[in-house]
C-alpha cells in the first residue's frame, strides 16, 4: 500500500508534531540502558542544532517518540547562528574549522559557494525531517561503533502526527509520557527514567496511570493517524493539501470526545465519512 504524504507546515509560523520511529523489525535493539540514554542524549542535541523544541519524549525497548514544536516565524536561520549549532552538534573545533572555511570563501568573494554551504545547514534546520534524520543518523554510528552492529538500526521512514495546539496537544504529551505505563514496564510516570517532559509540573499526576484505564486507553488511536485535533483542524488542512493529500484517500474519524485524526485509505474504503 502507497504511503501518505507526510503533513508539514513549510511556511512561516508555529506547528507541533509527534514523531515516531522504530528498530529494525522491531527488534529490541534499545533494550538496555546505555541505548536509551543515548537516544535521550541525542534527542535533545539534535533539537539544539535543528532549532525543534522538545516537549516531551519517551525511549523505549524498540522505538522512541517526541513531541515538538516547530517554528518558522524567524526566516532564514543567521550564518553566525548555524556555526554555533554546528559547534552543538559537532563541537567547537568543528564549527571554528567550517568559520575559516567560510571566511576564506568570503575573502576570495566566492559568494555563491559560501550561500549554498550555508544553506545546505539550513534545510536540515526548523524541519522534523532534518531533526530526525540528524539524530537517527548520529545514533546509529554510535551503536554500530559500540556493539558491533552491522545491519540497519532503523525500520524505515519515521511516522509523523501534526498536532493542533492546546488540549489536543496537552493529550498527545499524556499519550506519550504513559507509553511506559501502557506497556506494563512500571505503574507510574515518575518511575521510569527515559521519559522527559518540558515543564514539567514536580508533583504532576497523569490520568488513568494503569493500562486499560483512563487517559492512556482513551487515546489509543493517537499514532494512526497524519493529523490530530479539532473537526475543524483536521478537515482545513486535509482540504487544503489538494492533490497531495486527496479527500478520496483519506478520512476524518472522530477519537471518542477528544478530537479527529486523519487516517490512510483503508479507512476511506470501509466507509468512514470521507473529507
Amino acid at each position: 500500500m502507497a504511503r501518505t504524504a507526510r503533513i508539514k507546515s513549510t511556511g512561516e509560523g508555529r506547528a507541533y508534531y509527534h514523531l515516531v520511529s522504530r528498530a529494525s523489525n522491531r527488534q529490541f535493539l534499545f533494550g538496555k540502558s546505555a541505548p536509551k540514554d543515548k537516544l535521550m542524549e541525542l534527542a535533545k542535541k539534535a533539537a539544539e542544532f535543528s532549532g525543534v523544541k522538545l516537549l516531551a519524549v519517551a525511549v523505549m525497548s524498540n522505538h522512541f517518540h517526541v513531541l515538538c514544536e516547530v517554528d518558522r516565524t524567524g526566516g532564514a536561520v543567521p550564518r553566525e547562528e548555524v556555526l554555533r549549532r554546528v559547534g552543538i552538534l559537532k563541537g567547537a573545533n568543528a564549527a571554528e574549522a567550517l568559520a575559516e572555511r567560510w571566511d576564506g570563501l568570503l575573502a576570495a568573494g566566492l559568494y555563491a559557494t559560501l550561500e549554498a554551504e550555508v544553506d545546505r545547514y539550513r534545510a536540515r534546520m526548523n524541519d522534523i525531517s532534518g531533526y530526525m534524520k540528524t539524530m537517527k543518523e548520529l545514533f546509529a554510528v554510535w551503536y554500530n561503533r559500540e556493539f558491533g552492529y552491522s545491519g540497519s538500526v532503523w525500520s524505515g521512514v519515521f511516522k509523523s502526527t501534526m498536532v493542533e495546539g492546546g488540549r489536543y496537544l496537552e493529550c498527545c504529551r499524556r499519550y506519550i509520557m504513559l507509553n511506559p505505563v501502557r506497556a506494563g514496564i512500571v505503574s507510574q510516570v515518575k518511575d521510569y527514567r527515559w521519559v522527559w517532559a518540558a515543564q514539567l509540573e514536580e508533583n504532576e499526576v497523569f490520568a488513568g496511570c494503569l493500562p486499560g484505564r483512563g487517559l492512556g486507553a482513551r487515546v489509543a488511536q493517537l499514532g494512526a493517524g497524519k493529523l490530530f485535533g479539532s473537526e475543524v483542524f483536521v478537515r482545513r488542512w486535509i482540504s487544503g493539501l489538494g492533490d497531495k493529500f486527496r479527500a478520496r484517500h483519506t478520512a476524518a474519524h472522530s477519537v471518542g470526545d477528544i478530537g479527529y485524526s486523519s487516517h490512510g485509505w483503508l479507512l476511506a474504503k470501509r466507509g468512514r465519512e470521507a473529507a
